[in-house]
């Protein structure tokens, strides 16, 4: 009697390599943003306990959120990492809580905003507060050039932090912090603080408000001048 005998193919390196590249990844999109507290508001409650329940929560509904934040006194720095639907809902969320009447944020500043991320830089969502005072802020002598320079600098050392520290056992995590790999001097604070920097309300009306269309907005004169054009010639004359 003839059995059928089966045999399982065995699959090359060729056919390995070629299946993981054919994987779908789904593309992270990444934000950094500063606030400074509300002095009075931070007194009566924990941040990093409040940020972390907000956290694991979204992250338990709607998809995982990773990053870093950084707290020293009244300033804070955030990374965040997630898919771009949940990272909408993080800002929507974000922008309720500082239009509260009753709020911990007096300014929010976004600092960098970049899509289609290949890979996470953290493997979780991190907190880490210095218990500082202050700090109080002054004015800022950077130029636009040397702006956007200390920006790009700061993005890769938080980055970079956090590839390295993701990579370490949980024993070296407990023993090492991630602002350590990285130094935010009040200068920084200062830049990063300035109104230079898209706010959280212009962040709101130009990517999550609501589309207004008004017909035949053409026939109008003068015409309203568009909310980018108004962002990019807002400093001029000052």
């Amino acid at each position: 009697m003839n059995q059928e005998i089966q045999v399982e193919q065995r699959l090359s390196l060729y056919d390995i390599v070629k299946e993981k590249r054919e994987e779908k990844q789904v593309p992270i999109s990444r934000m950094v943003y500063a606030t400074y507290f509300s002095e009075s508001a931070i007194q009566k409650i924990d941040v990093e306990q409040v940020l972390t329940k907000q956290i694991k929560e979204l992250s338990d509904t709607q998809g995982q959120i990773t990053g870093f934040m950084l707290i020293r006194g009244l300033f804070s720095l955030h990374l965040v990492e997630t898919q771009s639907h949940v990272m909408n809902l993080w800002m929507r969320n974000l922008y309720a809580e500082y239009r509260k009447e009753k709020n911990i944020y007096s300014m929010i500043n976004i600092v960098t905003v970049n899509e289609d991320n290949p890979t996470r830089c953290f493997d979780r969502w991190y907190c880490e507060n210095l218990f500082q005072t202050g700090p109080q802020l002054s004015d800022m002598d950077k130029t636009e050039a040397q702006c956007q320079e200390r920006v790009w600098e700061l993005y890769q050392q938080v980055c970079n932090a956090g590839i390295k520290h993701s990579s370490r056992t949980q024993k070296d995590k407990q023993q090492n912090k991630i602002n350590n790999d990285f130094l935010i001097s009040l200068d920084d604070i200062n830049m990063l603080l300035h109104k230079r920097f898209m706010s959280i309300e212009e962040y709101n009306e130009l990517y999550l408000g609501d589309i207004k269309i008004e017909l035949e907005q053409e026939k109008v004169y003068p015409q309203t001048l568009p909310l980018t054009r108004a962002l990019e010639y807002k400093d001029l004359g000052e």
